[in-house]
């Protein structure tokens, strides 16, 4: 890192702004119905601005092609006879230049797939040693970008940990603003511990830098300004008096008249500035796989088995975010339950009967369902993508709502107990729903679903039978991702403990309390990114 560090008296940071009169219009039509929903406390309206805020946001921040999709994306509304029926006049003409801008952009490349195209030619060409750093789901936007360009997946950072564990290198390429959490984030890191010597950032027109993104206060020099920025003289020792940056800007696209000042409008600084209401609370995701993951408060203590060879203490409590890391496992106890089987929750006999109804439903009559949930009590943001996650098939868990009141308003809303067989129901000692309700329960574990039980259950008794079947565990985790173990009968607890090992650790979400502590998909969190 020395070494690196003096290789570069001066690191230097090449900024492309990109603007395109099609994507401006896409985002003022986009932003002016989100605007015009914030002034609203109707849940549906909170719903499609939530959405519209999340597609802006990945669009501003990954390589997209200009497609169909983005039309597509914009179809939830319904058509504009509808979106001028359901919300006036106002909203209609916002989503009318939304979705012509839209087609618009069919008719052209997105200039800063262009660019990058050309950037990263240039450094295969040249043999630099260069890296990624984007989401992981932003990965397949830069790998099709040419099929003559193959990207390795060392080329590729996601993460704080990714970052700090490659060696030194010459480039990092970065699509978006520089913003240490919420959509587009990277580390600051990059700034106060450089390990290349160049920063290639491409970012939409508008799309500015966080305040004080990089500011080291161990390394800051008394009295001076927190990070280079584009107001900033191109040299710039503010960070400390060891890292130096240069920075050079230029432009991409038509130039922006003095009549087009509204397109330079920061759309991500503007969302994450939206009140979300006083229920709201800051969370860190923890990834459990490829579809689902969890998001904990600030300073939750999570259970927790580490795999590192040599560790004094496997077994513990960390925090999410800061001592818990990738690799580690999130362990849930399902103490009282017998064998669990695979890896994976199964489609049990209660879950086929009301998600194959459900699917019905969605597929037929939508719109009758979301009005049944609604006057049932349910008021949701994002109903409807609510409403896709619970039909899913079975992964980590059976997909259903959070709240058992919830699934209980479902459950009436598709008739489930009227259709059923009545010599099926006549032996039940409960409605049908709730043996619906704890199957799902079983499936998710309840110190995960709940976050009540973590101290109650998981003591130094349950850790210390953990600690007895180390050898077990450690065979697990080499090998899987996700393992159930089940404990043996002549421990004083009895039941079995999953444990999910942790893909990726990302701040910048704000959720409910609905959503904290339990395992849900990556789809649904994704509404809560600030």
């Amino acid at each position: 890192m020395f070494d690196s560090l003096d290789r570069y008296p001066a690191h230097s940071i090449e900024k492309y702004e990109i603007y395109s009169p099609a994507f401006s219009a896409l985002r003022r039509g986009i932003r002016r119905i989100v605007a015009r929903f914030n002034e609203e406390h109707e849940i549906e309206s909170q719903e499609v601005a939530d959405n519209l805020r999340m597609l802006l946001s990945g669009w501003l921040t990954m390589p997209i092609p200009f497609d169909g999709t983005i039309s597509a994306s914009l179809c939830f509304l319904g058509s504009a006879i509808e979106v001028e029926k359901r919300w006036g006049r106002e909203v209609r003409v916002a989503y009318d230049i939304a979705c012509s801008a839209a087609l618009d952009m069919q008719r052209e490349e997105n200039p800063a797939r262009t660019k990058l195209r050309e950037i990263i030619g240039r450094l295969q060409a040249g043999a630099i040693d260069w890296r990624i750093y984007c989401h992981k789901r932003a990965t397949e936007y830069y790998e099709s970008l040419s099929p003559e360009v193959q990207l390795e997946p060392r080329t590729f950072l996601h993460s704080v940990k990714d970052y700090r564990e490659t060696e030194p290198f010459e480039v990092l390429i970065k699509m978006g603003p520089l913003r240490p959490r919420g959509w587009g984030s990277i580390p600051d890191a990059v700034l106060t511990a450089p390990r290349f010597g160049t920063l290639v950032q491409i970012a939409w027109s508008g799309s500015a830098d966080e305040d004080g993104f990089g500011f080291d206060p161990v390394c800051a020099d008394v009295g001076q300004v927190p990070a280079p920025g584009p107001s900033q003289p191109a040299e710039s020792k503010s960070l400390s008096s060891r890292i130096a940056w240069k920075r050079t800007s230029s432009s991409i696209g038509p130039e922006v008249s003095d009549s087009g000042a509204e397109y330079e409008y920061d759309e991500l600084k503007y969302f994450h500035a939206l009140s979300r209401g006083t229920e709201m609370h800051r969370a860190t995701l923890v990834q459990i796989d490829e579809e689902d993951g969890i998001l904990y408060p600030p300073h939750s203590q999570v259970p927790t088995f580490d795999p590192t060879p040599n560790v004094e203490a496997p077994f513990g409590y960390k925090l999410a975010g800061e001592t818990l890391t990738e690799d580690m496992f999130v362990i849930s106890p399902r103490l009282g339950e017998a064998d669990l089987g695979g890896t994976k929750a199964g489609e049990g006999y209660y879950s086929r009967i009301w998600k194959e109804c459900l699917r019905k439903k969605l597929q037929y009559t939508p719109n009758d369902l979301m009005r049944r949930l609604r006057e049932g009590g349910i008021e949701l943001r994002n109903l409807r993508s609510c409403i896709r996650q619970w039909s899913r098939p079975p992964s980590t868990v059976i997909h259903a709502p959070q709240l058992r009141r919830h699934f209980e308003i479902l459950i009436n809303a598709l008739k489930i107990e009227e259709d059923i067989n009545k010599s099926e129901s006549s032996h039940l000692k409960r409605p049908w729903w709730e043996y619906a309700w704890d199957e799902i329960g079983s499936a998710r574990g309840e110190a995960i679903q709940t976050g009540k039980q973590e101290h109650e259950i998981i003591d130094e008794q349950l850790f210390a039978i953990l600690g007895d079947l180390l050898p077990e565990i450690k065979d697990h985790a080499r090998n899987e991702t996700i393992f159930v173990l089940q404990i043996p009968p002549d421990k004083p607890l009895q039941g079995a403990v999953q444990f999910y090992r942790v893909l990726s650790i990302e701040e910048g979400f704000l959720a409910p309390d609905t959503f904290l502590k339990v395992i849900a998909d990556l789809d649904a969190i994704e509404q809560w990114r600030v």
